[in-house]
């Protein structure tokens, strides 16, 4: 693949080359400013993120093995 469009830049004159070139600087910058937004996001998103004490953590597990012990009505 590589090699195909260096084939074809080559076959591009000086203008058409310094266009792609520009192209090419555009699509980077874009992508590594939709990376910086949505790194700023995740963190704000991250920072958001609840955190369970294990007194939590035993309230589910303990409901959990209620739920097991229910009998399913036959029908």
């Amino acid at each position: 693949m590589m090699t195909d469009i260096v084939l074809k830049y080559n076959l591009l004159n000086k203008s058409a080359r310094k266009e792609v070139s520009d192209f090419i600087d555009f699509l980077l910058a874009r992508n590594s400013t939709k990376k910086l937004e949505g790194s700023s996001d995740y963190k704000k998103k991250i920072l958001n993120v609840s955190t369970w004490s294990e007194t939590d953590i035993k309230v589910l597990i303990d409901n959990q093995q209620k739920i097991n012990q229910w009998k399913a009505q036959e029908w």
